[in-house]
């Protein structure tokens, strides 16, 4: 049943989880990120989507059954795209910093996550008064995305002058994993398009609407999992950091990135149960209000781990300018849903 309100709140929620997925990375002691990367990796894209879609969805194995080959296979197909993404961003953090490829990424996923679904959808529909009102409203959030990443820049630059003079060819090199790794991550908003006639089927065959889409994520995520796993034991066998579990912290370690897990998945959830809210534009309007969440709260992990403690004037007022807008445009949002 659609309920734009119920649907919006849901998205934001899910959003503001989603955002503190990476928070417990800080509290990991003596492990390398591939440790820390395979163990989260394993809970989060792999393990958690499963085990949700199994607890939560009858007769899953028949769900699968009901439906199209070439709907399961696009729909795993986009969610291992989405996993590439997820390996070049971690690639890019290493080499350009957080700001810049954050907003290099989330800017574009904002961008083709809402666009793509709605040209799936149909292009007269994007043509329309309804699909300009939406497209109206996904650039003002994009502008507001923009806005707070030109922020984090200037905050990085005002931190640490010899980083943003790092200019030689690695630099490039990051610039453009960040703009590859941002046209692949929205396909995860594209596999949950394609994975609608799954979610219709787990309605059919007695799922509740807040735990039908779980059969989708099970299968776009955990194929997504495949390219952090392998890159993950890549590294493993590189650095010769197999026996990780053996060192000391290592359970407290576990603990985290099962927590990391729990907020990924929960996060990831309440996407597709607000995408139900929202009627069949669910992925248009849900995904850049999803993304503006997520840019929003680790703003707010930012100012609370004290990132932006020594910074003012313009990157702090530009940071404003950028929520605001995103504020607004999750207004206008809202607004062309009810129109």
């Amino acid at each position: 049943m659609e309920n734009a309100a119920v649907g919006i709140f849901l998205t934001l929620t899910g959003g503001v989880i989603g955002s503190s997925t990476l928070m417990p990375v800080k509290y990991v002691r003596v492990w390398k990120w591939e440790n820390t990367w395979l163990a989260y990796s394993s809970f989060a894209y792999f393990i958690f989507p499963w085990l949700s879609a199994l607890l939560t969805v009858p007769h899953l194995i028949s769900v699968y059954a009901g439906v199209e080959g070439k709907t399961l296979f696009l729909t795993a197909v986009f969610g291992l795209g989405w996993g590439l993404g997820v390996v070049l961003y971690g690639l890019a953090l290493d080499i350009v910093g957080l700001s810049i490829s954050s907003g290099i990424i989330l800017g574009s996923s904002v961008a083709l996550g809402s666009l793509i679904p709605l040209l799936l959808i149909g292009t007269e529909l994007a043509l329309s008064s309804y699909g300009i009102r939406i497209l109206s409203a996904d650039a003002v959030m994009i502008a507001g995305v923009l806005l707070c990443a030109w922020a984090g820049s200037l905050r990085q630059k005002g931190i640490a002058v010899a980083e943003s003079e790092n200019r030689g060819a690695r630099f490039l090199s990051g610039i453009l994993i960040c703009f590859l790794g941002g046209m692949l991550s929205p396909l995860l908003n594209v596999a949950f398009t394609f994975g609608a006639p799954i979610t219709r089927r787990a309605l059919d065959l007695g799922a509740t609407p807040f735990n039908a889409s779980n059969g989708v994520w099970a299968l776009c995520v955990s194929a997504g999992s495949l390219p952090s796993i392998f890159y993950c034991l890549f590294k493993l066998k590189k650095n010769h950091s197999w026996s990780f579990y053996s060192l000391p912290h290592s359970r407290k370690n576990l603990v985290l990135c099962f927590a990391m897990g729990v907020f990924f998945i929960a996060s990831t959830i309440l996407y597709g149960a607000a995408a139900g809210k929202l009627g069949f534009l669910g992925p248009v309007v849900g995904w850049p209000i999803y993304i503006s969440a997520l840019i929003l709260g680790n703003n707010f992990w930012g100012w609370y781990t004290d990132e932006w403690k020594s910074v003012k004037g313009l990157p702090v007022w530009t940071m404003y300018a950028g929520i605001t807008l995103q504020v607004v445009a999750m207004v206008l949002l809202g607004i062309a849903k009810k129109s």
